[in-house]
Parts: C-alpha cells; sequence; structure tokens
C-alpha cells in the first residue's frame, strides 16, 4: 500500500478505483436484499454519483452526511465523497430527530444523502443541501443504479491531512462528539494492520458492525484495498444470520464484539451444526472477552487466528493488535491488548504524565498519525484530550484514560477505566474488574457495574447480567433464587469483598437496551441503579 511514511495516499477511494476500476470481481454483497456489485459497477456509480454531489458544490474540504440504512448505495456515498476530497459522515439512523439535528449541526455538511424513510429525521436540522435516494428522476434525488465513465482524479489536488471521515462517540459522558480522521491516520491504520495480520486476495470479510461504528473502517477499507469482497449483514443481526452467512458466502474474517461471540457461543446450538471451516480469523475488541468463550468458539471453527484489538475511536480504530492461533493453549483468563501497530507509539505514565516502569501500572498515551485531527467544534474538548509531550511520535499523544500494565515480553494487559474507578469504605474499585470476574462466569452473557447509592453503605455497586438468572443451564431469569445465589458464590471466589455488587439485576432479552454498536446501555443503565 505505500501509504505512510510517504506522506499518505491522499485519496482512499483513488487508489482504489486505480487498482479496481475494470475488475469483474465481487466487491460488496448485500445480505439483506442479496445485491451483488462488481469493483467496475462500485466505481462507475462511484463517479456518477460523485458529479452529482460536485454539481452542489462538494470538494475538496467539504463534508458528506449520511442517514442511510447499511446497503450498497451508504457505501457508494463514502466512496463517491472520499473522490471528491470530502469527507464522510455516517449518521444513526435510528437516532430521535432531535439527536440527528445536533449531531449534524457539530459536523455542518455541505450535503445531507438521506433515504426516504428517514427523510423526516432532517425536518429542521442544519442538513446542508438534501439529496434523498430514489429511482425518480429530479432536483435533489440520487438514483443509486446510476452509472458513469470513470475518470482520472487528480492528485495534486489532495493532502494527506485532509479529512477522510467523522464518526460520533459519546464515550463516558453520554454527549457526542465527532471525531475527525484524516487520510494521514487511516492509511497508517490500514499499513499498519496489513503488516501485522496480513491480508490475501480473495479475502470475504464479514461486516456485522454499523457502518457509523469505527470497527466498520477495517472491515470496509482493509478488504477494498486488496480486492476482497465486504459483506453487509443488516443492522438487525441475529445469531442464525451471522452463521449462515459464513456458511453461505465461505466468509474469510469477520469482527465481531465480545457480547456477540458470547451470544453464539452461548445460545445459539445451530452454530454447531454450520460449516464455519471457511473463518481464517476472529477479530474482536471494545469489550472483555475470557478465554473460555474464545476456546468455546474454536469448537465451531477449528484452526482460527484471533485478532484481539484495542483503540479509542480517537486514534483509528486499532492502536494495538494480539494476535494468536493457540487458544486452547492460553491459560489466562483474558487475553492482552499486544502491542503497537507499525506506526503507534506508546506511552504508560502515572498521573503527572511521567513514564513508568514496565510492570507497573499508568494510563495509556497513543502518539503517532493515527491520533484523531480533534473533535468536531470542539477545540477546547480537544486541548484537553490529546496532550503535547516530548517523543518518537512529534509530540502529540491521546490520553485514553485507560490503565494498562506492561509484561516482560513487551504485551500490554488492560486493566480498566480511569472514569470507571470509584472509592468504597476507603478501597479503590475499578469496575472494569468487577465485570470481568463476571464475565468470567460460564453461562453470563454480558455485564454492566455501575456505581450506585446505597441507603445503608452509601456509595455501592449495581451490578447488571444478561444470562441464566435461574442459574439452572437454560433459560433467563428473574435474578432472585438460585441464579444470584450461584453468581455471589462465583464472584467471591474472584473478588474481595468490597468489590462484591451491592445489588444484581437480571436483564430478561426483551428488556435489554444495547447502544448501536451492541453493547450495553451504560448511560440508561446507571440511571436505572439511582432511580
Amino acid at each position: 500500500m505505500n501509504a505512510y511514511p510517504d506522506g499518505g495516499v491522499p485519496a482512499l477511494a483513488d487508489l482504489i478505483l486505480e487498482r479496481r476500476n475494470e475488475s469483474d470481481a465481487t466487491a460488496v454483497v448485500a445480505l439483506d436484499t442479496g445485491e451483488v456489485v462488481s469493483y467496475r459497477t462500485l466505481a462507475r456509480r462511484t463517479q456518477a454519483l460523485a458529479d452529482l454531489l460536485a454539481g452542489l458544490g462538494v470538494g475538496r474540504g467539504s463534508t458528506v452526511a449520511m442517514v442511510m440504512d447499511k446497503s450498497v448505495a451508504s457505501v457508494t456515498v463514502m466512496w463517491a465523497a472520499l473522490r471528491l476530497g470530502a469527507r464522510y459522515v455516517p449518521v444513526d439512523e435510528s437516532l430521535p430527530a432531535a439527536r440527528v439535528a445536533v449531531l449534524l449541526g457539530l459536523c455542518e455538511p455541505t450535503v445531507t444523502v438521506v433515504e426516504p424513510g428517514h427523510r423526516g429525521l432532517l425536518d429542521g436540522a442544519p442538513a446542508g443541501r438534501v439529496v434523498t435516494v430514489g429511482d425518480a428522476p429530479g432536483d435533489g434525488t440520487w438514483n443509486p443504479a446510476a452509472e458513469s465513465e470513470v475518470r482520472p482524479a487528480d492528485p495534486a489536488d489532495r493532502s494527506p491531512d485532509d479529512h477522510a471521515y467523522v464518526v460520533f462517540t459519546s464515550g463516558s459522558t453520554g454527549s457526542p462528539k465527532g471525531v475527525v480522521i484524516s487520510h494521514r491516520s487511516l492509511c497508517a491504520l490500514l499499513e499498519g494492520v496489513q503488516k501485522v495480520v496480513g491480508f490475501e486476495d480473495g479475502m470475504r470479510f464479514l461486516n456485522v458492525a454499523p457502518l457509523f461504528f469505527d470497527a466498520s473502517v477495517v472491515d470496509l477499507w482493509s478488504t477494498f484495498l486488496v480486492g476482497g469482497s465486504v459483506h453487509l449483514l443488516p443492522r438487525l443481526r441475529m445469531a442464525t444470520q451471522i452463521t449462515r452467512a459464513v456458511e453461505e458466502w465461505r466468509i474469510t474474517d469477520t469482527l465481531l464484539i465480545p457480547s456477540v461471540i458470547r451470544m453464539l457461543v452461548g445460545r445459539f446450538s445451530d452454530a454447531g451444526r454450520r460449516d464455519l471451516s471457511s473463518l481464517r480469523r476472529l477479530w474482536f475488541g471494545g469489550e472483555a472477552c475470557p478465554v473460555p468463550v474464545l476456546r468455546a468458539f474454536a469448537a465451531f471453527a477449528p484452526g482460527l487466528m484471533y485478532v484481539h484489538g484495542y483503540g479509542p475511536t480517537e486514534t483509528t480504530h486499532s492502536a494495538t493488535l494480539f494476535l494468536t492461533d493457540d487458544i486452547a493453549g492460553y491459560t489466562e483468563e483474558f487475553l492482552p491488548i499486544g502491542g503497537p501497530l507499525p506506526h503507534v507509539d506508546l506511552l504508560v505514565v502515572d498521573d503527572e504524565l511521567r513514564p513508568v516502569e514496565d510492570g507497573e501500572t499508568g494510563e495509556l498515551l497513543i502518539g503517532g498519525p493515527q491520533v484523531m485531527v480533534g473533535y468536531c467544534g470542539e477545540p477546547g474538548l480537544t486541548a484537553r484530550a490529546v496532550v503535547e509531550l516530548p517523543g518518537p511520535s512529534g509530540g502529540r499523544y491521546y490520553r485514553s484514560g485507560d490503565y494498562v500494565r506492561r509484561r516482560d515480553d513487551g504485551a500490554l494487559v488492560f486493566l480498566g477505566r480511569r472514569d470507571d474507578a470509584l472509592k468504597i469504605n476507603g478501597n479503590l474499585v475499578h469496575l472494569s474488574e468487577v465485570e470481568a470476574a463476571t464475565l468470567a462466569v460460564a453461562w453470563v452473557t454480558d455485564c454492566c457495574a455501575v456505581p450506585a447509592e446505597h441507603p445503608l453503605t452509601g456509595r455501592a455497586i449495581t451490578l447488571f447480567v444478561l444470562g441464566r438468572g435461574d442459574g439452572s443451564g437454560s433459560g433467563s431469569g428473574s435474578g432472585s433464587g438460585s441464579g444470584e445465589t450461584e453468581l455471589r458464590r462465583e464472584l467471591a471466589l474472584r473478588l474481595p469483598d468490597y468489590m462484591l455488587p451491592a445489588r444484581i439485576d437480571f436483564l430478561a432479552d426483551e428488556d435489554v437496551n444495547l447502544t448501536p454498536s451492541g453493547k450495553l446501555d451504560r448511560h440508561r443503565l446507571r440511571a436505572l441503579a439511582n432511580s
């Protein structure tokens, strides 16, 4: 790819189009509609949309927002924006209109592409020029099947520091933050992942993550760069959809959040009847995933390479990777987060931002070209998140807020977040440690520990659990009786008394409230615990 350090690839879409413009190989498959599109067709559709957007004033430095379901059309919008030197901004189409207006206000789009079913979300929103997806000709309408002859782009009208995309994250505050990522950052990520993991022609990547979630960045662009095919799973994903897609399309790679992996191994017996032998790599991250869960998955798909990625959205998805193909022989309860990608510089520091010795706990600072440009319209917030320090990356480091420890072999171990710590009876407790101990219980599918006020003890922990509340090995329970008793017994074997939750609530499947990325909604559960 040669994207870095030679200045960066100025426009990713240009690079892919140059390599794949005349290729009849499959580029995108929409699993809900069955639409299969070649690179040649995708390139011609991209050119047609780019021409339309250019006529509406989109060019270098512009912003193209998209309020769309996951589809071939939404991928085309991403390509067309990059083709014009603009940045693309995927917006969660399930959000209420007021929230959509806030996000659009932060990124200030030149044009917003919207599907007819979501058009009402833009009423009164600062959406710029609005283009509606549809096959009827007319002003402000885009036919996603329209094609044009692909023309070469002018590479002189590009810069590695141009913005590639914006994705929104709320972090621990619940307030939306638009993370701006440049072409230099994106290309550094893709080249680094290519060097560490390696891709090959013919790879078939099952995309499970929503396009507005930064996990999709690796799914799509890594695959496109090697001429593989991206298979878009609909947003309403079930275990049967995932395993059926792997079997029917001979998927080689997929990236899953650990809660989805636990769902597959803990509650879907059909996985054992599917042929998952085509899988070569299972990517995961964003949450703790116990090694026993990965071993259980290995029973369905032996011989896998497990790719554990770590990285905040602000550092272009993945800053570190840990790879192993011997999950059966791994003895620790959780995998480490590994070491830095080739263009990433890591520092482990104390509260005064001074480096700590190997083996000591400290906050992880991430430097190098993968660090974000900043937050949309939030220079003060950016200044607090990115600090200037002397170092090989040129001084810009993102404060991750995560505590880690460096092992003797150089691999980093994730220990918890700075903002998940609280004092209970004078003892410092990291909620992530409570969650890790809970997830180590075989029948727990997911969990969330939150601080709450207890009428007798004051500050305490409420633990929400998704799993078999009756403790019997099947079904869900209410959280009373043997399920809670068994869980408390298991936790007492793993945690000191002061870290044990004062209250345990079991969540039934139909009551679970997930974030758009598929994780338990911590903000809602925190409010529930203190209501």
